[in-house]
């Protein structure tokens, strides 16, 4: 009580200028453990903001959640184009690799299905290119997967440029060149099909992500 007697009389008595100095200095008097953080606060919600924020994006896409079995299936299949288109540099590779002869022995019919229709590799690659734009209704994840496929097929069509000068580079020269595009096309084939999957987004192919990301933007 006489507490209170003895604030009231000093709010009374001192100037509000002064009353305001008053109270600045008794701050700027306290100690500085009398604002530490009690043993019961957390600044967990805190520091769990800040993480988000430092997130990479390919953890963020993660957390806002991963794709749908079906728009999964539908990134996966654009790979096939440039398997198809790939298959004829896995030549020496199916002939000394053990089960090689049998996995393109049961392949080979569908290769040459494809192969079989008039200009079937340029209607295939202008038609999924039409569902790499925004305005297709297509999510990006299925869209970079379709962009991405077809930045690989354009990779692969380039050796193929260059097969009437096979002959005028020694034979082990052209094998090792047919080999190194055949595993490159399966390793970036088969790193796309696990990454789809899992729901994870297959960017992570040096040049070739980057130019399939460029290509369809950001959204």
């Amino acid at each position: 009580m006489a507490l209170s007697v003895v604030l009231a009389a000093v709010a009374v008595a001192t100037p509000r200028a002064a009353l305001l100095d008053a109270t600045a200095a008794s701050f700027a008097r306290t100690p500085a453990a009398s604002f530490a953080r009690t043993p019961g606060s957390s600044t967990a919600p805190l520091a769990r903001c800040r993480a988000a924020a430092a997130a990479p994006p390919r953890a963020a896409a993660r957390m806002s959640g991963e794709p749908p079995a079906v728009e999964r299936v539908f990134a996966t299949l654009p790979y096939v184009l440039p398997f198809l288109d790939g298959f004829q540099y896995g030549l020496y590779v199916f002939n000394n690799v053990p089960g090689g002869v049998s996995f393109a022995e049961a392949v080979l019919p569908l290769v040459v299905a494809f192969n079989s229709l008039p200009f079937s590799g340029i209607i295939f690659f202008i038609g999924l290119s039409f569902f790499t734009r925004p305005d297709s209704g297509l999510s990006r994840f299925v869209r970079f997967n379709i962009q991405q496929a077809l930045v690989l097929d354009i990779l692969l069509i380039i050796p193929s440029l260059f097969s009437g000068a096979a002959g005028m580079v020694p034979s082990s020269v052209a094998i090792l060149g047919s080999n190194f595009v055949f595993y490159t096309m399966a390793l970036v084939v088969t790193y796309a099909l696990y990454s789809n999957a899992r729901g994870e987004l297959p960017d992570q192919v040096p040049v070739i992500s980057e130019a399939a990301g460029l290509q369809i933007g950001p959204f």
